[in-house]
Parts: C-alpha cells; structure tokens; sequence
C-alpha cells in the first residue's frame, strides 16, 4: 500500500503527472500542500550529469573532427557507406529484426569487424579509419 505523498494520511489511487507524486484525492491534488518542488529538483538532478558528459563527448569528438587523417578518410564514399550501414544497423530494428539495442550493437560490431583485417569483407580504408580512431582515443588516456 502506497500513502497519499501530499496528505501522508489516505492510501494513494494516483500520481500527479507533472511531478510524480503520489495522491489520494482531487482535494489533495488541487491543494495548497502540492507544489510540484519535485520537478525543480528532478531537473537539477537529471542536467548536471548530462551537461559535464556533453563536455566530455563534445571533447573527444572534436579531436576526432578536427583530426586532418580523419576529415580526409571522411571524404571517401565508400568510407562512408561502410560507416552509414553500421549506423542502420544500430539504430534500425527493420534491417536486422533485432529489436533489442545491445543486440543490434553487437551485429554491427560483427559487420565492423568483417571490415577489418582479416575480415570477410575486409576493407582497408576502415581498416585505417578504425586505426585512427583508436590511436587518437587513446592519446587521451
């Protein structure tokens, strides 16, 4: 049995939409104990995280964007149609029938790892990218 969050009193039937606590009645939810002071908190909570790990994404991107080995591989079309099939595959249930991310995730890691060397497909322009990638991501370690 949950309590009424606003009265502390009645057992709760229902939960404010805005703020998600729990009430009992249309009294207890149009009253002057319920402030929605959850959401201001909720919203702090939730944006500070998010903010310091955009910096930390918008960092290591950059130095990959901005790399001049990297923007020139960018340029070759079959670059990026190898690049823009293992993005589909990640995020397009229809082109596997996976519906589940981690699984899709692990498709395309399969397709990526074909593309390499020594791969089924091996390709060596994504073979130099991934290289590239690697090698700059672990400069920053």
């Amino acid at each position: 049995m949950v309590i009424c969050g606003i009265c502390n009193v009645n057992e709760s039937k229902y939960k404010c939409p805005k703020c998600s606590v729990n009430y009992c009645s249309i009294v207890c939810f149009k009253g002057p104990a319920h402030t929605h002071v959850n959401i201001e908190e909720n919203k702090t909570k939730r944006e500070d995280p998010i903010v310091i790990l955009k910096d930390e994404l918008v960092g290591k991107f950059d130095k990959l964007l901005n790399d001049s080995e990297i923007q020139s591989m960018l340029k070759y079309k079959s670059l990026q149609f190898h690049l823009s099939v293992i993005l589909k595959i990640i995020n397009d249930p229809s082109i596997t029938g996976e519906s589940v991310l981690e699984n899709r995730k692990e498709i395309a890691n399969l397709k990526l790892t074909n593309l390499r060397s020594g791969g089924s497909e091996q390709n060596e322009l994504v073979e130099d990218f991934v290289e590239r990638v690697l090698f700059l991501l672990d400069e920053d370690r």
